[in-house]
């Protein structure tokens, strides 16, 4: 049913002091929302900024995550005069997602994901990442149209409010063309669920005049037969230059013109709350070829007459990505560019193709066809491939132009991108003259790229906006580039970006009088107090798109070639809680500005004192973010850097000290756990979690948090060499002469430390499973002895102190190597994070996680003698950087019939101690884990037993180790 109203709106005045308002503001929601509401100067300098070249601080920011919560933020906005930003990733490119006003985020509460029977339909809430949404539909076959580059971080709210296409989309499959159903909320704070028909006849009733308005504006449009020529044409192509005008000439009900009215809005006509797209295929016969040509002329000639006059299909070609020579050289010491290499000339541009079909004999046929266009076009190496890891490497190279080639450019510029379009059948020349216009006005770096079937061309360049006339260079270039564009080709200077500030003084110039009146009438009919994020998509200042530039000064050689796009956020365990990668980068540069200009020191001391804990201590250093940044810049490297920076004096000493007596230290923490263990069978466990978070409390949180999961581990098991020699000192010793292979196993300090929680299958610790899989396999054992006090150096690492971690770490390497024979032997560890710790450290020793060596070495040894009937896998940081996720999933599936792989679960945030020091990350990144958890599993694994500690108490099931599990299931009766 539709939802009550907010009061009639009076006019909304803006407040003369936004830094005041926003605090009233803050107080008036409390209470009114469960999410966080900032108007401190770090966290609102930490929004500031989106994926474009924009930057503008809020006055506030609050998370929402329900349209009760919508309608309050919208009231508080407008009793306190401030204008109201939505913000989905944050992965704009235009300026839609900032403002100076009130940034409100989507919080957890818009994760919907409800596929429909036969996978026909899905349902989305607008905080589901598109390819979260498109891996639930793989298994049908079938995604959702819009398919951006982004679609491993941009989120359902951001592509409806931007209709959002991609690289196979086309104009056919956007938002706009794909939607089923849309649920909004309007700034009078009625809802209308457009599937919903009493939802639809009640705004009827309500709702008349304003539906009488559009009724107006189609019947208007209507009767100007020029101006219905002028919008089909602009649509015949991609285009996201105003609104959504075709909504006009499509539908005659105005309900269904409101309803795609607020595609592609940019959040300046309501929220939308969720989404029903109609599915399309998706094919799984594939072949990919990254097919180079001699120039750009013959490129563009191919690409045409693969175009099918602009008309979508869904098997032969459907997708062809133009790469421009300069943006290869970007990305041409990447591997899976290596075989295209020898065909590259001075002027080579490549086509990134894909065929698909429904069956193998179909896509055969396609191939052929499209290998005899591409060499009659002249193409100089045509080599398709079906084998999917080749054809995921191109993409995710295609997918990465955005930061790969924005890391190319100068340090400390800004990167600016732009996306356009002109009709297909003039690409060749397009392409042509679109280089000479950038070379022309001094962006003789910009690179070109695009999705090439729909006449979509990306090029991004750089500048540095700290310089005079900077500003001046790119609205020089951005007036011509208009003129080239909407003038000279009548294509779109938005092809699917959005308009944004970026675009918007040029709106005009691209529709004509006509057409931008009716966009004033749009936004006066949804929003008459102009509330919703003003400025964007519409604004009557010519230079706004110079304005609020980014600077990007030099901070940390680690992190100066981060363009802040946001790839990384939904790795980081702390996204959402405190601050994200690009969050922590952002404010380090304007830490870094304000220390070298001396302009305002108070402000720089609130950032500094405050980076302490939202910064550092909640960064867990996992450096997932890495892998997510299309570069690799390892945010974790550049924040356990600057944890060293601020460690005085006395913390090194007390550093060196432990480094020295880490054996002391471990029976002291393993005293501290096993006498917290003993405490709960005598003291009920919720009380002895009261005294200790009184403790923590009282101590400045100095004192560790013990959660009834964690466990005392079972110490260090005694040194030997093998099975079958009864000598245990003395070493190294010979390897007894039996003829079977040896190994070195070296139980890591973790494991040594925290065990895990009790199962009903009375499972082995780490240690002694490990021992005995190496036994039942067939191995000779040779263990260290003084085990206790030996560390890789890691938890060192972490917090900031290097010189005791390469002490410990590198004293611990050397021993290893010289237990296996310098090398001869592989020397196994238990704990991910200390395998790929010890690896960073010179010697010998090959030194192999358990996933690895198990999967290989030991689980073809062994008979699996029961499974349980699901396990729940959790991929340790550190499993992740080691590419283990395979080999983790393959034993877990040798022990159960199913496995299930925590989606939700990324870093768990435990990170070494912080689960005890920091709970409150270790909570806030496993918040959602339970969702993942199927009925019928009793159990789950992890690769460190710090984590599993962390998984078993907010995952509402034991976490173990792969050892303990697989020594379970090859048991013999």
């Amino acid at each position: 049913m539709q939802q009550a109203t907010l009061p009639a709106p009076a006019a909304f005045v803006p407040a003369p002091d936004r830094q005041a308002a926003g605090e009233r503001f803050a107080a008036r929601l409390k209470g009114k929302v469960k999410g966080a509401i900032h108007t401190d100067p770090l966290m609102t300098y930490a929004w500031s900024g989106d994926a474009s070249s924009y930057r503008l601080i809020p006055a506030a920011v609050v998370f929402i995550n329900s349209e009760d919560e919508v309608r309050a933020v919208i009231s508080g906005c407008r009793a306190e005069g401030l204008p109201l930003t939505f913000r989905a990733a944050g992965t704009s490119l235009s300026g839609q997602a900032v403002t100076e006003g009130v940034l409100a985020v989507l919080g957890d509460g818009w994760r919907k994901l409800e596929i429909h029977p036969g996978a026909e339909q899905i349902t989305l809430g607008p905080a589901i990442i598109v390819a979260n949404a498109n891996k639930a539909l793989k298994p049908f076959n079938k995604k959702i149209g819009p398919d951006p580059a982004s679609q491993a971080t941009c989120k359902i709210g951001g592509v409806v409010n931007n209709n959002s296409s991609g690289m196979c989309c086309g104009v056919a499959q956007n938002t706009y063309h794909t939607m089923a159903r849309l649920r909004i909320v309007l700034t009078d704070g009625t809802m209308l669920d457009s599937g919903d028909p009493a939802s639809c006849d009640a705004f009827r009733v309500s709702h008349a005049q304003m539906l009488e308005q559009v009724h107006q504006l189609h019947h208007d449009v209507m009767a100007d037969a020029e101006l219905v020529a002028l919008i089909r044409k602009k649509y015949a192509i991609k285009n996201t230059v105003g609104y959504s005008l075709n909504a006009l000439v499509d539908y005659h009900d105005p309900l269904d013109i409101l309803i795609h009215l607020m595609v592609g809005s940019e959040g300046t006509l309501g929220f939308v709350s969720e989404v029903t797209y109609n599915t399309v295929p998706e094919h799984p016969f594939k072949a990919t070829a990254l097919v180079p040509f001699p120039d750009p002329q013959s490129a563009g000639r191919a690409i045409i007459e693969m175009a099918n006059g602009g008309v979508q299909v869904t098997t032969g070609v459907t997708a062809a990505e133009y790469i421009e020579r300069r943006a290869l050289a970007t990305v041409e010491h990447l591997p899976p560019m290596a075989p295209l290499l020898p065909w590259l000339t001075e002027t080579s541009p490549a086509v990134l193709i894909d065929v698909t079909a429904p069956d193998g004999a179909t896509l055969a046929t396609e191939v052929e066809k499209a290998v005899a266009l591409l060499a009659r076009h002249g193409a100089t190496h045509i080599d398709f491939s079906t084998d999917e890891a080749r054809s995921h490497a191109l993409w995710d190279i295609r997918k990465g132009f955005f930061a790969s080639g924005g890391a190319a450019r100068p340090k400390g510029t800004s990167m600016l991108t732009e996306d356009v379009a002109a009709p297909i059948e003039r690409l060749a020349e397009f392409v042509i003259e679109m280089r000479q216009l950038l070379d022309d006005h001094g962006y003789e770096d910009a690179i070109i790229f695009g999705h090439a079937l729909a006449g979509n061309l990306h090029f991004q360049m750089s500048d540095d906006f700290s310089q005079a006339d900077a500003a001046g260079k790119f609205d020089r270039f951005s007036k011509a580039l208009s003129d080239l564009v909407s003038v000279q080709y009548g294509g779109s200077l938005k092809a699917e970006h959005g308009t944004g500030r970026a675009i918007a003084p040029f709106v005009e110039a691209e529709w004509g009088p006509k057409a931008y009146a009716l966009m004033h009438r749009i936004k006066a009919i949804f929003d008459p107090e102009g509330l919703l994020n003003p400025g964007v998509l519409l604004n009557a200042d010519p230079q706004v798109h110079v304005k609020n530039l980014k600077i990007m000064p030099l901070a940390d050689e680690l992190v100066d070639m981060c363009i802040e796009c946001g790839f990384c956020e939904p790795a980081c365990p702390s996204h959402h809680l405190t601050l994200t990668p690009r969050q922590r980068i952002a404010v380090t540069r304007e830490r870094e500005r304000l220390r070298r200009s001396g302009e305002d020191p108070k402000r720089l001391e609130v950032l500094d004192r405050d980076f302490q804990y939202a910064g550092l201590d909640t960064c867990a250093a996992c450096n997932l973010c890495s892998l997510r940044c299309p570069v690799g810049i390892e945010t974790g490297t550049m924040i356990m850097g600057q944890r060293a920076q601020r460690r005085k004096a006395g913390g090194r000493a007390v550093a060196g000290s432990a480094a020295g007596h880490l054996g002391s230290i471990e029976t002291m923490m393993r005293g501290g756990v096993g006498f917290a263990d003993l405490a709960r069978r005598i003291v009920p466990a919720p009380a002895v979690e009261a005294i200790t978070e009184t403790a923590r409390r009282l101590s400045g949180k100095r004192v560790p948090r013990i959660s009834r999961a964690l466990r005392t581990g079972p110490g260090a098991p005694k040194a030997r060499a093998n099975r079958q020699d009864p000598r245990q000192t003395g070493f190294p010793v010979p390897i007894a002469q039996s003829g079977r292979p040896a190994v070195v196993y070296f139980p890591a300090c973790p494991t040594r430390l925290f065990g895990a929680p009790g199962t009903e299958h009375r499972l082995l610790n780490t240690p002694d499973a490990m021992l005995a899989l190496l036994e039942r396999a067939g191995f000779d054992v040779i263990v260290p002895e003084s085990l206790s006090g030996q560390c890789c150096g890691q938890p060192f690492q972490s917090k900031g102190f290097p010189e005791q971690a390469a002490e410990v770490g590198g004293a611990l390497k050397r021993q290893l190597s010289t237990l296996s024979e310098a090398g001869r032997l592989t020397v196994l560890t238990d704990a991910s994070t200390c395998a790929k710790h010890l690896r960073e450290f010179p010697g010998d020793a090959p030194v192999l996680d358990s996933a690895q060596f198990l999967v290989t070495h030991v689980l073809p040894r062994l008979t699996v003698t029961q499974k349980l009937p699901v396990v729940a896998v959790h991929h340790n940081c550190s499993a992740q950087r080691l590419a283990e996720q395979p080999m983790t999933e393959a034993l877990a599936s040798a022990c159960a019939e199913r496995i299930a792989v925590l989606s939700s679960v990324t870093c768990c945030g435990f990170a070494g101690d912080k689960g005890l020091f920091v709970p409150e990350l270790n909570a806030h990144a496993t918040r959602l884990a339970r969702n993942d958890i199927p009925e019928g599993c009793t159990l789950g694994v992890s690769t460190v037993s710090t984590c599993a500690s962390g998984l078993s108490e907010h995952a509402g099931v034991p976490f173990v180790s792969l050892p303990s599990l697989l020594e379970w299931a090859s048991r013999t009766a």
